[in-house]
């Protein structure tokens, strides 16, 4: 990468760490704030955790139309605000349904979309999977930080301490727009014309396959939420305020298993390959820790697989993407992506539930290792993937 793309893909990384930071360290301790609340009951609380999911999932691809025709850094500025609202919001309510508008407010401030078209505008064709790995890591690091920290902000502030740090970093992912991430040239950001135009993308066929590729992969997160810490706690023999402890070096190891792939497919344009591959990390990883179960060094091995495909898998599929379009669409398509992406998520909490309350922890852990095979085949599917690398893929529609 030349220095103006790195500097790009450095500010975009710290705009998604700083940001995905603030929702990530809530999750573990709004449970912990229960009994304060008024008015809360369990499905109140549900709701205030996966609120901003579906906010997220809803507003992702106007953003990014919004960004094809105001331009990136200006709807960045607009969602980050929406979100430190939301966050201060968050620090000054007492009642379960502040919190819930909160959360709301901080999912409304869906940028992901544009954050991806931005990269695709700064970074050329052959450095964009490099960009993607980085800013997926970055968002890896995010989960694992907001894990760790959350806990100990809550334990010496609060609940309420806890917002107001996810409001400054709010506040401070605006820095990267004014001074790191370089502005994008004009003849790279056309606009797109009107809505209609922007409404076809969801049927365009390479970002729809892209977008069918990252729900599956996301799905089988959101899915694993439900089971993994549990699982690492029991097998660890840890306590609950230790998990990151073991979430660190996992998710370190399994990014630097990503590397080598992540490269060769870049290289060798073997990105549909490299991508089956992943599939079938996340199923090998699963079964292994369903089989496995409770014991130590199989399920830590298992998880690092686990995580290795999914980190491949989420730097190639918006590569992917954002090649298969033209500037002027790139937001709208981010913006189609990114709405899979969230409802993705949501889907894989419901069916990692379901699984739960029917078939118990290794049920989920197989549920998660039959969804990696389906992206695995889906991946596979020659004719479908070289869509997403032909030249007459980017012309407009």
């Amino acid at each position: 990468m030349n220095p103006l793309e790195k500097r790009a893909v450095s500010g975009l990384s710290f705009i998604y760490v700083a940001r995905m930071l603030g929702l990530f360290m809530l999750m573990p301790v709004l449970a912990l704030d229960n009994d304060q609340l008024r008015y809360s009951t369990p499905l109140l609380l549900g709701l205030a955790i996966g609120i901003y999911g579906l906010a997220q999932a809803a507003l992702q691809f106007p953003f990014g139309v919004a960004s094809d025709r105001f331009g990136r850094k200006r709807v960045l500025v607009f969602g980050l605000l929406i979100f430190v609202l939301g966050s201060l919001l968050g620090a000054v309510t007492h009642n379960i349904w502040g919190i819930i508008l909160a959360r709301l407010l901080q999912g409304a401030g869906a940028v992901s979309s544009v954050l991806l078209a931005t990269a695709g505008d700064l970074t050329g064709e052959q450095h964009r999977t490099k960009a993607m790995a980085a800013i997926g890591g970055s968002i890896a690091i995010a989960y694992v930080l907001g894990m760790a920290l959350g806990p100990v902000f809550y334990g010496v502030w609060g609940l309420t301490g806890v917002f107001l740090v996810a409001a400054a970093f709010g506040v401070l992912a605006l820095f990267p727009l004014w001074k790191i991430v370089p502005p994008i040239p004009h003849n790279h950001q056309q606009r797109m014309g009107t809505w209609r135009d922007a409404l076809r993308m969801f049927k365009h066929p390479p970002v729809l396959t892209a977008s069918i590729g990252i729900f599956i992969l996301q799905m089988v997160l959101g899915a694993s939420f439900v089971v993994l810490s549990p699982e690492l706690v029991k097998a660890m023999h840890i306590p609950d305020t230790a998990i990151w402890e073991v979430y660190l070096p996992v998710m370190l190891l399994s990014v630097a298993a990503m590397v080598y792939p992540v490269i060769y497919a870049e290289k060798n344009k073997q990105h549909g390959q490299m991508l089956a591959f992943s599939g079938l990390g996340i199923a090998m990883g699963a079964l292994i820790m369903g089989l496995l179960a409770g014991q130590f060094w199989p399920v830590a091995i298992g998880a690092v697989i686990f995580f290795a495909g999914y980190n491949i898998a989420s730097a190639i599929l918006p590569s992917m993407m954002s090649r298969s379009t033209t500037p002027e669409q790139r937001g709208a398509a981010s913006g189609v992506y990114s709405l899979m992406q969230f409802l993705g998520i949501f889907v894989g909490g419901v069916v990692g539930g379901w699984g739960l309350g029917i078939a118990g922890e290794k049920g989920v852990f197989y549920i998660l290792a039959t969804v990696g095979l389906l992206l695995a085949l889906q991946s596979w599917n020659g004719k479908r993937m070289a869509l997403l690398l032909e030249p007459d893929c980017s012309q407009k529609l």
